[in-house]
């Protein structure tokens, strides 16, 4: 089964890169934009891009594979699966409700793997826009999975 690809953007990428384990938090949203919905679409490895906003670099600061999500609604007495923004050493107050599991995380920033694209959601199909960007995500992926080492992080609870 083939991979599909996301792009998910991480503002200024500053607290992705200070990330202590291997998630993503976004917020969940409302109706049709429910980010839940997209991320329920996500299969076990597919790839996951981490894009900076165009203020900021408009670069991709790393390339995952999928595992799981984990909702912060589901455990509302008890978080067995869910960490806190200091848990994850994230500044700021906000409340990321949906976290996005990923493995295998590869560090691109370097790579300076730059692209502007004109759209405000936080999670991408990248299917939905390679036609509007100019570099070959899937190809890249597949040099960092040869050439690369990925990325260790502190084991979860």
């Amino acid at each position: 089964m083939s991979q599909n690809h996301w792009i998910i953007r991480v503002g200024n990428g500053e607290n992705f890169k200070n990330s202590r384990y291997s998630f993503w938090g976004v917020k969940k949203g409302i109706g049709k934009g429910n980010i839940k919905t997209i991320v329920k679409k996500m299969r076990e490895n597919d790839v996951l891009w981490f894009l900076t906003s165009k203020k900021f670099g408009g670069k991709m600061i790393g390339v995952a594979e999928y595992d799981k999500f984990y909702d912060k609604d589901d455990e509302p007495l008890i978080k067995l699966n869910t960490y806190s923004n200091q848990e994850q050493n994230w500044n700021g107050p906000d409340v990321w409700s949906i976290q996005i599991n990923y493995k295998n995380l590869y560090i691109t920033e370097k790579q300076n793997i730059k692209t502007c694209i004109p759209c405000s959601a936080t999670i991408l199909s990248y299917n939905t826009f390679k036609s509007r960007i100019k570099i070959d995500l899937i190809k890249h992926y597949h040099n960092f999975k040869y050439y690369a080492e990925p990325k260790i992080f502190e084991n979860m609870i």
